[in-house]
């Protein structure tokens, strides 16, 4: 980590940086927990050089009578972004796995798994597909729409907060490592946490009655701790609910790398620049779709994502 301190009067030690993680963005201050033995955590005033932070930085911090500030910010590794108005912003860096939540009700959208295992495949962080709500009617269904990813070897698991499917084992899971946890709203992730994590009391909502579509109840990422204290422990990651998970300044190349069974069939193309569209000649995905390699769901959603990255939607 490079550290920037600040020029004292006079001669004396340089000052002590505490070392901490960022698990809360407060406008321009960021909440920064201590990696000491209590787990302090305290508000901290930007970089001198306005470096916007991002939950999951790893930052050194200057406490004096003055304040907390955060003297110096760690490369980033690992980052996952997501989609707002006009570009993209930072959920979280440092990352070690990504846990995708979908649900026996709202209706699951493999699409949007998709689109999210496209990130992480592109920034190397460890997916893990969760379908919530296994004591509701239909949860059978709901879980064989995502055979194909699991015939991939990602793993997919059900969980309940009603009646314990599947808590114990996410739970171990979450007790190492930063882990961020999204999905659409009206999914069940404030009840799964809830269940989770004891002690954590996040509000929960329910679908709307007209639209069958989740409400917002996490408005802003939060950090909460698993297991041993950070940064020894795990830390998860709570994102506030999404519609869709845009893939902004993707290039059209990098999409394919995002999909595990085309991605060793990038190079084998006879043209380097391929886009594996159904109109190009010589394409080893248009010839695995045709012997059955790839699944036709899977390449549909590879278009999908190929023309709205076009268009500049995301």
């Amino acid at each position: 980590m490079t550290r920037r301190r600040r020029e004292s009067k006079g001669k004396g030690a340089p000052r002590a940086l505490h070392q901490g993680t960022v698990v809360e963005i407060h406008g321009v201050r960021a909440t920064v927990q201590l990696h000491d033995d209590a787990g302090t955590r305290v508000r901290c005033r930007p970089p001198r050089d306005r470096t916007k932070t991002a939950v999951g930085d790893r930052v050194a911090v200057l406490r004096n009578k003055h304040g907390d500030f955060i003297e110096a910010v760690e490369e980033r590794r690992r980052s996952l972004w997501r989609p707002k108005e006009r570009g993209r912003a930072l959920m979280a860096t440092h990352v070690d796995r990504v846990i995708v939540v979908g649900a026996t009700e709202p209706w699951l959208k493999p699409g949007f798994f998709d689109r999210i295992l496209v990130a992480t495949e592109t920034a190397e962080i460890e997916a893990l597909v969760v379908v919530n709500k296994a004591d509701l009617p239909g949860h059978d269904v709901a879980l064989a729409r995502l055979a194909p990813m699991q015939d991939l070897g990602y793993r997919v698991m059900s969980t309940s907060a009603v009646d314990g499917t599947g808590v114990d084992d996410l739970s171990a899971l979450l007790r190492e490592g930063i882990s961020v946890i999204v999905g659409q709203s009206g999914v069940g992730k404030s009840t799964l946490l809830n269940a989770l994590i004891p002690g954590v009391e996040l509000l929960t909502g329910t679908l709307s009655e007209h639209s069958g579509k989740g409400r917002h109840t996490t408005t802003v990422a939060t950090c909460h701790e698993v297991g041993e204290r950070w940064p020894g422990g795990g830390l998860v990651i709570d994102t506030p609910g999404i519609r869709t998970f845009g893939l902004y300044d993707l290039e059209l190349e990098q999409l394919a790398g995002g999909f595990l069974e085309m991605a060793p069939l990038r190079h084998a193309c006879r043209f380097r620049d391929c886009l594996h569209e159904p109109d190009q000649p010589q394409c080893a995905v248009i010839d695995a779709i045709e012997t059955g390699s790839i699944h036709p769901r899977r390449y549909h959603s590879y278009l999908s994502i190929l023309n709205s990255v076009r268009a500049g939607e995301g």
